[in-house]
Order: structure tokens, then C-alpha cells, then sequence
């Protein structure tokens, strides 16, 4: 049961509500508001809801598709955080003679998409194009590391030398406008895309999104998932140089070594182009016009600033 934290359980049932807790340490962040979460109801529901202005005044994870679609009611309005949410491609090294493990081809690939046409065409325009798996302006950002540039020539000349003509790409259908924008910049460096949704047989690359959650230690929660020893989502042998550089900064207690460390990490992928670096997706909500909602980077959905409109 929740006791101590913002708010507290009032009970377990399909629709959980949580009230102001007033013994909560910080005075400041109280919640203003007691908030209801029902477990029950679809998305699809939900969104007809907050659109005319019924019971529901929030719900997350919009796809830019729903997004347009809120855009269009009075009664509700999008509201956009640029999170600490990183989307990738993951490419398939899981077998030993994988051309992937190639980082000449891994950076062909990195050349052959553009970025700007994936925001605009596979996120509705919801979308940052950054260099790093690490957001500009949190805890060990390089500001110099530069998205790889859009050079199909270069691209086509490096794929097409491999014999590399198609790829496969898996993605979920929260990602497919992702993949195919992927596709349509890839057929100019000569590559066709196959899109599939299940990683089944012979792949090439998986679409992953993944989000930091820490304040301050991306290596512990987005670098060890994707290149760690029990990464979640590594396909393929771990990186002697990363295993090292994660150990060691899982060793130390130094936040200025720590973050050294982080930045030797973020260098050593970007530079080999361990994965296919994609623009950062936004978080996106739908919210009633009842409503002050104030998200977080974290993307974690805490409402102690959230307040309801008088």
C-alpha cells in the first residue's frame, strides 16, 4: 500500500484513487488535487473522453496520429514534453559473422537516414534530432557531439561495396511512421526496407525506445540495457571497451568521475556507431482544458504539480 509518498492509495480496484497525502515531508510539492487512474477503460475510449470533455482528463502515450486528432477538440489540447526518451535501432549482432559487426556499415547506415524527414514525416513533427543516446542538457551531454549527417552517396557507396540491398527492419506499430520514414531516405542510398513486426528469423534492425529515469546515471539505466552483461536490449556479444567503461563507472562513487566516464561511453558509441541513432520521440498527452498538467522528463507520470482549473 501506499503510505508515505505525494499521495495514498485510497484502495485497490479497477479505478485507483489517490489522494493528497498530508503527512508528506515536503510541503511544497503537495499534490493540489486527488486523481483517479482507471485500469479498465481503453485508449481508444479514454481519448473519446478527454476530446468531449467527459470524465477523463489525461492520458498518455499518444502516437502522433492521436495527437492530430486531439489537436482538432475544444475540449482538450496536446500537451508536448521533450523527455529524457531515446529511440534507436538495435542492429542484429548476434551472430559472429554478422555484417554488422562492421562498424564501417553501422555508420553507413547512420549516414543513409534523415533525421529531419523522420520528425517531420515518422513523428508528426514530435521529435529532436540529437547526436548521443543522451539528451541535450542532462547529466554528461556532450554539446560538441553532432548528429551524424545525411550523405546517401557515401552511404550507397559503402552498403552497395558490402553487397548490403535490403534490410530488415523490425518496429512496433508505435514506430512504424518511424520505419518507414527509414525506408523511404534509405531507398536513396539504394536499399530497399522490409518492415516486419517480430523479430523472427534473419533481421537486421530492431527499433527500441528506451527512457532514463535517473537523475544522473544514464549508464546504469539506458547504456547497461542496451550494452550491458544483462542489457535487455543488446543483440550481440558485450563490447570488452564498454563492459570496462560500465564496470568502472559502476565502481565509483564520484559524481565528476562518474560522469568523465559517462562521456568516454557516449564518445566510444557514438564515433563506432554501435546503434542506429534515431531522433528523441516527444512525450506526448492528452489533457482536458480542466486541466494544469505539468509533465516530467523522467516521463515518469507524477502529478504533484498538476492542479485543476477553477
Amino acid at each position: 500500500m501506499l503510505k508515505d509518498g505525494v499521495s495514498t492509495l485510497e484502495k485497490r480496484a479497477p479505478v485507483v484513487t489517490l489522494v493528497p497525502n498530508p503527512n508528506y515531508w515536503n510541503k511544497a510539492r503537495m499534490p493540489k488535487a486527488t486523481m483517479q487512474f482507471d485500469n479498465v477503460i481503453s485508449k481508444s475510449e479514454a481519448l473519446d473522453e478527454v476530446m468531449k470533455g467527459g470524465k477523463v482528463d489525461i492520458v498518455t502515450e499518444l502516437t502522433p496520429a492521436e495527437a492530430a486528432q486531439v489537436r482538432k477538440s475544444k475540449n482538450a489540447h496536446v500537451v508536448e514534453s521533450k523527455a529524457k526518451t531515446v529511440l534507436v535501432g538495435v542492429f542484429n549482432q548476434e551472430s559472429s559473422s554478422s555484417k554488422w559487426n562492421d562498424a564501417r556499415l553501422r555508420k553507413a547506415v547512420n549516414l543513409a537516414v534523415d533525421r529531419s524527414a523522420v520528425v517531420k514525416d515518422g513523428m508528426g513533427g514530435y521529435g529532436t534530432v540529437i547526436g548521443s543516446m543522451i539528451i541535450p542538457g542532462q547529466f554528461a551531454s556532450t554539446p560538441s557531439m553532432k548528429p551524424y549527417g545525411y550523405n546517401p552517396a557515401a552511404a550507397k557507396q559503402a552498403l552497395s561495396r558490402a553487397g548490403v540491398s535490403t534490410i530488415i527492419i523490425v518496429s512496433d506499430d508505435g514506430h512504424r511512421g518511424v520505419a518507414d520514414a527509414i525506408a523511404k531516405s534509405m531507398e536513396k542510398a539504394g536499399v530497399s526496407v522490409n518492415i516486419v513486426g517480430e523479430a523472427k528469423g534473419d533481421w537486421d534492425i530492431m527499433l527500441v525506445e528506451h527512457f532514463d529515469w535517473s537523475p544522473n546515471f544514464p549508464v546504469g539505466v539506458v547504456y547497461r540495457e542496451f550494452f550491458g552483461e544483462d542489457g535487455g536490449f543488446r543483440k550481440g556479444p558485450v563490447d570488452p571497451k564498454l563492459g570496462s567503461l560500465i564496470a568502472k563507472t559502476y565502481a565509483t562513487s564520484s559524481l565528476a568521475k562518474q560522469e568523465q566516464l559517462t562521456r568516454e561511453i557516449d564518445s566510444y558509441v557514438h564515433n563506432n556507431a554501435q546503434v542506429l541513432f534515431l531522433p528523441s520521440p516527444s512525450k506526448l498527452y492528452a489533457v482536458s482544458n480542466k486541466v494544469n498538467f505539468v509533465p516530467y522528463k523522467t516521463t515518469v507520470l507524477e502529478l504533484a504539480d498538476t492542479t485543476i482549473k477553477k
